[in-house]
């Protein structure tokens, strides 16, 4: 009798998947950067990715990397503080975790005391921990940058602060940050030079379909269970390498195998529940995003899959739908939201598709 193992796909947010799958450059660029800044090289690192690209989980097993080269190192994740919350308070919290995780006893609120200037109380601080943590180089990786929206002053004088004669003759730090695209854009908006400091990025995409074939049949390896013809064409189809709704398919796949095997037997219920957690988890949060007018555009969208242009899309509204007192004249102002918001995207050839295919399932089957 073959033994099943558990699940070996790991939907869980920053769970570190057993195959990390078409990163193996971006593995390699860092390695090649911890020597360099191991050598005493100034610069810093950059990671931008949409929702579900796998930055939480990338990040983790950076600092596994720079560990096992003999370097401490820190992972925090800045979550959205409220509307009250300052820089300051942002820039506190940090020093104090990462003191904290180093298992170091730093007196740092005496330090933002001693010093009023908050720019020079983060220098000590930062001088401080790297002084007490004997470590050569100093990792330390923030996820989620994009939540310090509310605070943006926090990555300038964060900036400030690494850039200082001090910090770099003093201390040997290495910060890697990860943040969505729109998320790193609204910063740059009001502090330019946050984007001039942090020239450094690795950029997370979707995977390839070899990509995602050699993700799923490695992650099946020794496990007593196999995806039958079909299935794996399947999940390409519709998560469209999407790391993180391949890692839920695969998870629900796996969970509904009969006797090793999973078939076309598993698919559809499989595929449901795969939508029902992504609708919980962002797509109803995304969906609720557009006005009435706007989710009629978005069925549409929805049901062609394709890239459609402006013009097409009026002859759907008004020949095909025949939507009754639908305001054609502002078709083009509707798209341009739901492009702003995030729902739809748009090609150089200014045609627009919905977001993607789970997304699309998710309005026709639930919305």
């Amino acid at each position: 009798m073959v033994q099943i193992v558990t699940n070996p796909f790991t939907p869980q947010s920053g769970l570190e998947p057993k195959i990390l799958g078409a990163r193996d450059g971006l593995v390699e660029e860092v390695l090649s950067l911890l020597v360099k800044r191991g050598r005493g090289e100034q610069f810093h690192l950059l990671m931008l990715g949409e929702w579900g690209m796998g930055k939480t989980s990338l990040l983790k097993y950076y600092k596994k990397l720079s560990q096992n080269k003999g370097y401490k190192s820190v992972y925090t994740a800045l979550t959205k503080g409220d509307k009250d919350e300052s820089y300051k308070d942002m820039i506190f919290s940090l020093l104090e975790e990462i003191s904290f995780s180093l298992g170091l006893n730093i007196d740092i609120s005496g330090l933002f005391k001693k010093f009023k200037n908050i720019p020079i109380a983060t220098i000590e601080a930062f001088k401080n921990i790297y002084l007490d943590s004997n470590s050569e180089l100093l990792v330390i990786l923030i996820d989620d940058v994009q939540n310090a929206s509310g605070a943006p002053k926090f990555l300038d004088i964060l900036r400030l602060v690494l850039s200082s004669e001090q910090i770099i003759k003093d201390t040997n730090y290495l910060f890697l940050l990860s943040s969505t695209p729109g998320g790193w854009e609204s910063f740059l908006k009001r502090y330019d030079p946050v984007g001039r400091f942090f020239r450094k990025k690795q950029i997370l995409s979707k995977l390839d379909k070899n990509s995602l074939e050699f993700t799923i049949k490695n992650t099946l390896l020794n496990t007593g269970v196999v995806f039958k013809e079909g299935i794996i064409e399947n999940c390409w189809h519709y998560s469209e390498g999407h790391p993180y709704e391949l890692q839920l398919l695969a998870n629900h796949l796996y969970d509904n195998q009969v006797k090793g095997v999973v078939n076309n037997s598993c698919w559809d219920v499989s595929l449901v529940n795969t939508i029902k957690d992504l609708g919980i988890e962002y797509f109803s949060s995304l969906y609720n995003k557009a006005s009435d007018r706007e989710k009629e555009l978005l069925v549409i969208f929805a049901e062609s899959g394709e890239y459609i242009s402006l013009p097409e899309l009026r002859e759907l509204i008004i020949y095909k739908k025949k939507i009754k007192g639908y305001p054609v004249a502002n078709i083009k102002n509707f798209v341009y939201r739901l492009i702003d918001k995030g729902l739809i995207i748009r090609r150089d050839d200014k045609k627009c598709r919905i977001l993607d295919r789970m997304f699309a399932e998710y309005i026709l089957r639930f919305k």
